[in-house]
């Protein structure tokens, strides 16, 4: 009776375990159905602004009259937003996608100081012609190519990311073809959406940037200023990959070295499984970062990513204060920028995205932070209560603060920043803190996602 009893027991225990094993296999094959469907819709999203921003654009190029000049530029640079929204959402290797987030952000930049201009009555300039034409023919091929990619992925059932290496491509056998191809500069066809955008942004980066005054006119500035002086070696480099990975929850772990980026701020490129960042060649610092590993379902509120997000900067040695923050379901991206004297630095940002599965750190980019940051003295300014006199006067503060802003050609101005309300609605005034001049009006719009400057 006894051993009966015993052997009913462990029966139903096996199939109690069987039954929570295959809930929670179920389970897991559901979310990772809904992380493809979410991606999937995304890069269609992106190729959908990705067509209309090459439409507007050749539109923009060929209107001869400042009215549809103004209206299609308008709509290059919102659109180019919403395509950089999109794009920031797609899953994928930075080792390409690195120059289309560029690109968009300096497309928007550019055709937005294109339309200030006009509507000022101003006129292009031959040079402005030219660069507009240039950013078109540059975005031909690569819409080409996502459009492309959205079609073998709909036509040909293209999964999201490589399959898994067979035994013989884990020997060393017939499983390097799609990297020699991209090394040699052919294209052998992607067996993914994920290494198809990998390849197409690979080819890419051998493109030099486009030179334009604009706020973001690149993405660095000719030569980064914040970067500690002082070239590193590759061992130094490898050094500073394995404690920064450390810190940020990968113990005894030896990254392997991934190859070189050029440029100003170029650096040694490091892989540990799904995570890839780079350390400067200059002053060996970790400039980005990005862990591509599965996101399981959240168990972390916004609240508990704040915390983990402080926490993770106070451990790297970062003294920053943070402003915004995006919730973006799976994780949460946070800006972080430097205060001096209790002046906020806005150009001096590194952001930071934390997984909402475990908190833990998932990307990391200093690069606007290494790029402009230096030792800035502040001119004579005008009082707070001579600068809230400028303002509208039905006009609520409800913060303010000094602070650092960029302007076109990386230009940065001293002032004061009121955030308040107006008609119902949020804004940020930006006054010139030595003349008391209106510099800058962005609207405030709030979403369940955070909180979008306009």
């Amino acid at each position: 009776m006894h051993r009966k009893f015993w052997i009913g027991a462990l029966t139903a225990a096996l199939l109690i375990s069987l039954g929570w094993g295959f809930n929670e296999y179920r389970l897991a094959g559901d979310y990772r159905l809904k992380a493809e469907n979410s991606n999937r819709r995304a890069l269609n999203d992106f190729a959908s602004h990705l067509d209309q921003l090459e439409t507007d654009l050749a539109k923009g190029d060929v209107a001869s009259n400042s009215t549809q000049k103004i209206l299609y530029l308008s709509q290059v640079s919102s659109i180019s937003d919403a395509a950089l929204k999109d794009f920031a959402q797609i899953p994928a290797e930075q080792t390409g996608l690195s120059y289309i987030g560029q690109f968009l952000v300096q497309a928007g930049d550019f055709s937005k100081a294109l339309t200030q201009r006009i509507a000022g009555g101003g006129k292009l300039s031959t040079e402005d012609e030219k660069t507009l034409r240039d950013m078109h023919e540059r975005l031909m091929p690569v819409n080409q190519k996502v459009q492309n990619l959205i079609v073998r992925m709909d036509t040909e059932n293209l999964v999201w990311t490589d399959p898994t290496p067979t035994i013989r491509q884990r020997l060393g056998f017939g499983g390097t073809q799609i990297a020699e191809a991209a090394a040699d500069g052919s294209e052998a066809p992607s067996k993914s959406v994920r290494s198809g955008l990998d390849q197409l942004d690979a080819s890419l980066q051998k493109l030099p940037p486009f030179s334009y005054t604009g706020e973001y006119a690149t993405r660095v500035v000719p030569k980064p200023l914040g970067l500690p002086s002082g070239d590193v070696t590759r061992g130094q480099a490898q050094g500073t990959a394995r404690d920064f990975l450390n810190k940020v929850g990968y113990t005894n772990i030896t990254p392997e070295f991934g190859g070189d980026s050029q440029g100003p701020l170029g650096g040694y490129i490091w892989k540990y499984n799904e995570a890839y960042l780079e350390v400067s060649h200059q002053g060996g610092v970790v400039t980005f970062y990005r862990d591509q590993r599965s996101i399981e379902p959240r168990t972390l509120t916004q609240a508990d990513a704040v915390s983990k997000a402080k926490a993770i900067m106070q451990s790297l040695g970062w003294q920053l204060v943070l402003t915004s923050s995006e919730d973006f379901g799976a994780y949460v991206q946070f800006e972080f920028v430097a205060e001096k004297e209790g002046v906020r630095i806005y150009p001096d940002k590194v952001r930071l995205m934390i997984a909402l599965d475990n908190g833990q750190l998932v990307g990391f980019d200093a690069v606007p932070y290494y790029a402009f940051h230096h030792s800035r003295t502040f001119p004579e300014k005008i009082s707070m209560d001579q600068a809230v006199q400028k303002l509208r006067p039905d006009f609520k503060v409800s913060e303010k603060r000094l602070a650092v802003i960029a302007k076109s050609g990386n230009q940065e101005v001293y002032s004061y920043e009121f955030r308040g309300q107006y008609q119902g609605e949020e804004y940020l005034i930006y006054l010139n803190a030595s003349t008391g001049a209106e510099e800058k009006i962005q609207r405030i719009l709030k979403t369940p996602r955070g909180e979008f400057l306009q």
